[in-house]
């Protein structure tokens, strides 16, 4: 499940809001509940929030860890 959730997170990336959350999973081989469940995860751990974001509705999180572990890297 967890390498599901990185690569769920990386073509959620990837798609900058131009597929909808099943069309992401189902890329990846995810049925509706995995993705939902992984979305869930994901939104609990604030990786991504939740967002109207063109086709998508989620974005991953702005916050100043975020932000940090990028400029440190």
């Amino acid at each position: 499940m967890m390498r599901d959730k990185e690569n769920f997170l990386d073509v959620l990336i990837k798609s900058n809001g131009h597929h909808n959350i099943l069309d992401l999973g189902a890329q990846i081989g995810l049925d509706e509940n995995a993705t939902m469940e992984i979305v869930t995860q994901l939104l609990a751990e604030f990786k991504i929030e939740y967002i109207v974001n063109g086709i998508c509705d989620y974005s991953l999180m702005r916050s100043q860890n975020r932000k940090n572990r990028t400029t440190k890297s």
